[in-house]
């Protein structure tokens, strides 16, 4: 029998963490949650979570905080993480994306958007799982699909789920530009709600984890980026 994917929901309403129990278990998933952020990691271990979904306003410990501590567990650090947040501004968006975050919804938000969500990331998890090649070479850098993994010059960089699909993408089209479209198509697999401005925070995460590669993301202006080796 197969397992059921687990769901992970961090936020101090317990009526908002009841709803999402309740709807969430209604497609499938297997969910548990934390109402009190302190807990929340923890919890989140002894679970094994494939998906987290936080809330960004809590007291005490914010949802950026818990992020950051959840990027840097070395159990949970891989797990992909959706955001939500009563405050839609751009600023809140961008500084979840710079910190790892997979997703943002705002509140209030339709459940079945969120289940497109949560079923388009583990689709694009799920990929990279079953993809038949092994590694990439290019530069100082390996990516090892297998097991989900980038070196630099071996040594072992840890990039989120989103960043890793990235690099993946442009390392299989070397050379060749691609525009911000083409990137939210290929890398986020939809362009509806996902802002171009999403590509670029990621794109800058990315060019500082990959400096000491041989590798550079150039900017083609008015066009989109390419990845190519630096001239030495």
């Amino acid at each position: 029998m197969t397992s059921r994917i687990r769901i992970f929901v961090v936020d101090d309403e317990k009526d908002l963490t009841d709803l999402l129990h309740y709807q969430l278990g209604k497609e499938g998933f297997e969910v548990k949650f934390a109402n009190n952020p302190f807990e929340a990691l923890g919890k989140a271990r002894d679970f094994n979570p494939d998906l987290i979904i936080l809330d960004v306003m809590m007291p005490d410990l914010d949802g950026f905080q818990l992020l950051r501590m959840i990027r840097s567990d070395n159990i949970l650090q891989k797990v992909p993480v959706i955001m939500l947040t009563a405050k839609s501004g751009v600023e809140h968006r961008i500084k979840g994306l710079e910190q790892g975050a997979d997703d943002y919804l705002g509140k209030p938000f339709d459940s079945q958007e969120l289940v497109l969500r949560i079923r388009s990331i583990l689709k694009r998890l799920a990929d990279q799982t079953n993809d038949t090649s092994s590694r990439i070479m290019l530069g100082k850098l390996v990516l090892d699909e297998e097991d989900h993994s980038i070196s630099i010059a071996g040594d072992k960089i840890d990039f989120t789920l989103t960043e890793f699909k990235l690099i993946h993408y442009f390392l299989k089209r070397k050379g060749r530009v691609q525009t911000r479209d083409n990137l939210l198509l290929g890398v986020w697999k939809f362009d509806a709600e996902v802002e171009t401005r999403t590509v670029d925070v990621h794109i800058r995460r990315v060019r500082k984890k990959i400096a000491d590669s041989g590798l550079a993301i150039e900017t083609i202006r008015g066009v989109g980026y390419r990845l190519s080796e630096k001239i030495a």
